[in-house]
């Protein structure tokens, strides 16, 4: 049996596998059952009995359009949001099964719930070692039942959380060969074991040449040794003089429109990408390759606009964030916006900048890979059997943070500059 049956099929409204589970991979593009197009993948079976799924660099353009509508079904946060919901440093955002939203913010270490309305229910969790506190969370994955897990490194716990703020279970880490940068969760595995990984931390180097940090994937049990699976390219860095409290020094520096690792776990498989191809790799949790699924794409060259929309955000960050004379040895405004300037940036842009699943299988594979003329952020969605299901377009400056069956969650900035979620519902061709 092909792989491709093993995997199974899925929706996003669509159905288009054949009574045996598979579809029809001697085509590029089909209709399923419900008669909505499908973009299929050529698939290349190779002697090491990995699969190769295979896209022409028109693909994109034959794919279902997936459209917004124009109402928004709920906003969360933003201006008439209260402080202690602010979520500018929001980096996750989960969606529970009632459409209820969960969004983890690193600093201050918590967890706050919105209703399906966008309506503040709770804050849960705070900075400390106590009872119902983080100090570390490398991230929050919705177990069955609406079950929130955390991993908190720093306090040496893991934390199963309740969205109504019950902490259910908070054992302590009993992980033999603890790599401790090795932090971010991508996900939990039906067997319990969890899938954590390096992605997006810095290696510091003196390197005045450009050098790709490593993100380290590795499978971990609850109790005992965890397993190293994957080693995925992730930021590409360079040391670069900076000033600071007045005087010169050398710092690592990521360079703005890098790529980087994505790592999700999609039902029972390690997803990856580095970022600078269009190339998806899926693993078993051994880390035995299973698939690959590629679109020959090159990325685009950085425009002027696209570095002057960057230093605009840098600029809003440093005004938000940063204090006017700084603090003991750390960078001052001028400091800060002086270097920000100078900072050393890729030439061309990365292609996949994130994925994530949706609850009902969907991969869906954030890129910049402008096609037809059309610029702005790409949204593609991806059925368990490889099919291209759909293709959005994000034109102003929303950027997705999570999937439901029928919606997405947008990170926006709203007209007064504050961070807001909106909630979108998902629809084929046109909203009616």
């Amino acid at each position: 049996m092909s792989l491709s049956a093993l995997l199974g099929c899925s929706a996003f409204g669509i159905t288009a596998c054949s009574a045996g589970g598979t579809a029809d991979s001697g085509s590029e593009s089909g209709r399923g059952a419900a008669g909505a197009a499908a973009v299929f993948p050529v698939i290349e079976r190779r002697p090491d009995s990995t699969e190769r799924l295979s896209f022409t660099a028109d693909a994109f353009d034959r794919a279902p359009a997936v459209v917004l509508d124009a109402a928004p079904l709920a906003v969360a946060g933003g201006s008439n949001g209260s402080g202690d919901f602010d979520l500018t440093n929001v980096g996750e955002v989960r969606l529970l099964s009632d459409n209820r939203l969960v969004a983890f913010s690193p600093i201050g270490a918590r967890l706050m719930v919105f209703g399906a309305d966008g309506r503040e229910q709770r804050i849960i969790g705070s900075v400390g070692k106590g009872p119902g506190e983080f100090m570390r969370p490398g991230g929050v994955v919705v177990l069955p039942g609406d079950t929130l897990f955390l991993n908190d490194i720093a306090n040496n716990r893991l934390n199963w959380v309740m969205p109504d703020g019950r902490f259910v279970r908070t054992p302590a880490m009993r992980w033999t060969e603890q790599r401790r940068n090795a932090e971010k969760l991508a996900g939990v595995l039906t067997d319990g074991r969890v899938v954590v990984h390096s992605g997006g931390l810095m290696s510091w180097d003196e390197s005045d040449t450009v050098f790709r940090s490593i993100a380290t994937v590795i499978v971990q049990p609850l109790e005992g040794a965890g397993r190293t699976i994957a080693s995925i390219p992730d930021l590409a860095q360079v040391s670069v003089p900076m000033r600071i409290r007045g005087r010169t020094t050398r710092e690592s520096d990521v360079l703005q429109f890098t790529p980087h690792a994505s790592i999700v776990l999609w039902d029972s498989l390690v997803t990856t990408s580095s970022g600078d191809s269009y190339t998806i790799t899926l693993r078993s949790p051994s880390g035995t390759v299973l698939r690959q699924l590629v679109i020959p794409l090159q990325r685009r060259p950085v425009r002027v606009e696209d570095r002057a929309r960057a230093l605009a955000l840098r600029f809003k960050y440093i005004e938000s964030s940063v204090g006017e004379g700084g603090g003991g040895d750390t960078y001052t405004k001028d400091e800060q916006r002086q270097n920000a300037r100078l900072a050393p940036s890729a030439d061309s842009m990365p292609i996949i900048v994130a994925m994530y699943t949706g609850p009902d299988g969907t991969l869906w594979v954030v890129d910049q890979a402008a096609t037809s003329g059309k610029s702005g952020t790409m949204v593609t969605s991806y059925r368990r059997d490889g099919a291209m299901t759909g293709r959005l377009r994000l034109v102003d400056d929303a950027t997705p943070v999570a999937f439901g069956n029928d919606r997405v969650v947008l990170r926006v900035r709203d007209e007064n500059d504050v961070v807001a979620l909106r909630v979108h519902r998902l629809c084929k061709t046109s909203c009616r």
